[in-house]
């Protein structure tokens, strides 16, 4: 068990960082030059992007926690976030680039020199399995939150702020795969030179218990599709995206007419009776919460809002309240009648 989770301890111990004298120092310039690449791959423009769109992903929690903090597709998101976080912490090029610099500034078959020890060489190993698995956590989190996320669009609910949600996290979960097969790749190319590096019994890092993973899956990407169009595929599977042909389909098996002359109940009329457009301002929309939450608690089967559910109702109630606290009536009112006009 212990082979499997102890890449997940942060408070790992790191080894001393010390250098040890070897008479053969020709693998150290295979590995300085599979370091030096990768950390060329880490200043480029992609991985900017990503740490910009998971700083978007925090203040978009930041802004909403008060709204969705009891749905579970928020939850979902707030593990995204957690493990964004974990990853900034790990900081694994720091660890490479002080790894490198101990490395011989020549390498050769024939000349002896200062090598870094094992114990040093098995902790870089175990950060690349770290950094691995947490952008699998990653991913992971990125299509459960938009499974969720993506039915509530379907239902036309907080659609500015979802769109947004949805989008910065397929960036995440694209940038995510790219990422993940860069550390793979060098994981799996430095675990062979492990073998050379010198032992030290009094700085050992492993324990006897815990074993290094042979070697790492590397993701396999689209070739023929771009990586915005792959990584949209990724999460409209997961979240079951409906196209407009379904919809279309959809709509006419649902569509069964509308009744014109037909005697209806008293609270049917009622129902059929109001206008969006009754509100127009907002001490309308207020009387009307008002008055709507008093029916659904008394009567549901007679209020207006019979349709709309529980958790609808009152994230309608929250986004509203929240946005004239914000000193944005104009907003408050176009979103509430927006949601409304969509339920109704």
């Amino acid at each position: 068990m212990a082979s499997l989770c102890f890449w997940n301890d942060f408070e790992l111990k790191k080894p001393p960082l010390v250098t040890i004298q070897v008479e053969d120092t020709g693998f150290a310039k295979h590995v300085f030059v599979l370091i030096n690449r990768y950390l060329q791959q880490v200043s480029t423009s992609n991985a900017q992007e990503f740490n910009q769109t998971a700083a978007l992903i925090g203040r978009l929690i930041a802004r909403r926690q008060n709204s969705f903090h009891n749905m579970p597709g928020f939850r979902a998101v707030c593990k995204l976030n957690t493990a964004l976080c974990r990853l900034l912490r790990l900081d694994l090029a720091r660890d490479l680039e002080h790894f490198r610099g101990a490395l011989p500034d020549v390498c050769d078959d024939q000349l002896s020199g200062e090598m870094p020890t094992r114990s040093s060489f098995e902790y870089i190993l175990v950060r690349l399995l770290s950094f691995y698995h947490l952008h699998e956590r990653i991913r992971e989190c990125c299509l459960s939150a938009a499974k969720y996320f993506g039915q509530l669009l379907r239902n036309n609910n907080f659609m500015e702020f979802i769109t947004v949600l949805l989008a910065a996290m397929a960036k995440i979960h694209n940038l995510s795969k790219l990422q993940t097969n860069n550390c793979a790749q060098l994981y799996n190319k430095l675990l062979p030179q492990r073998s050379h590096f010198p032992v030290v019994e009094k700085h050992k890092f492993l324990n006897d218990e815990w074993k290094l993973p042979t070697q790492l899956q590397v993701i396999k990407l689209n070739k023929t599709a771009s990586p915005r169009e792959e990584t949209t595929s990724s999460l409209a599977q997961a979240s079951k995206v409906v196209t407009k042909v379904d919809k279309a389909k959809q709509k006419a098996k649902s569509d069964v007419g509308t009744v014109v002359s037909r005697k209806q109940p008293k609270t049917d009329i009622k129902e059929s009776s109001f206008q969006v457009d009754s509100l127009t301002t907002v001490e309308d929309v207020k009387q009307f919460i008002v008055r709507e939450s008093k029916v659904r608690k008394q009567s549901p089967d007679s209020c207006i809002t019979k349709a709309i559910q529980h958790h609808e109702w009152l994230s309608a109630k929250t986004i509203f309240e929240s946005k004239l606290k914000a000193k944005e009536p104009a907003k408050a009112l176009n979103i509430f009648r927006k949601f409304i006009g969509n339920k109704l």
